[in-house]
């Protein structure tokens, strides 16, 4: 014997077409929150590659003076500088770092007494280390480049040279 079809149908449950667009709307908020978020950490991360290069090519420009006694006249690896025999800058570091896209790492030396180098990059943000570096006003006369700190006007120049 056949059962009799029920009239009555089985509700399915089921998401509205407005609470899918709820939850979209908030993905979507979301999302635009952690990526704001995620391009600042990016620049400061690049931000802190460029500080460390250039403090590793101080310290590569201070291990080549106290053997030379002077700085190199420039940044080429192989290229002698004027000191003795077999010295060269690949002599205390395998390779000039590349700076991040976008940036270049400059580097003017004193071309009379070759006793003086400041190393330049521009920064993405502030940061505390700005403070330690050069500032326009006591750069040496044969920097031709902008050692200039302005957060507000995003001209962030950051300049190195010898301790």
């Amino acid at each position: 014997m056949k059962k009799p079809h029920s009239h009555v149908r089985s509700r399915i449950q089921a998401f509205t077409l407005v609470e899918l667009m709820v939850v979209i709307a908030i993905i979507a908020l979301l999302t635009g929150i952690i990526m704001t978020n995620l391009s600042q950490s990016r620049g400061k991360a690049r931000d802190a590659k460029r500080i460390s290069d250039i403090g590793q090519l101080q310290l590569t420009m201070a291990l080549f003076f106290d053997r030379c006694k002077q700085y190199p006249a420039t940044l080429a690896l192989s290229a002698n500088n004027g000191c003795p025999s077999g010295i060269t800058l690949q002599s205390y570091i395998s390779s000039i770092p590349n700076p991040p896209a976008g940036t270049t790492y400059d580097y003017a030396v004193d071309t009379t007494t070759h006793t003086n180098y400041v190393l330049h990059t521009k920064l993405e943000n502030t940061n505390e280390v700005l403070k330690d570096g050069i500032k326009d006003a006591s750069k040496p006369a044969f920097v031709t480049f902008s050692c200039y700190i302005d957060a507000t006007n995003n001209q962030l120049e950051y300049c190195l040279g010898p301790n």
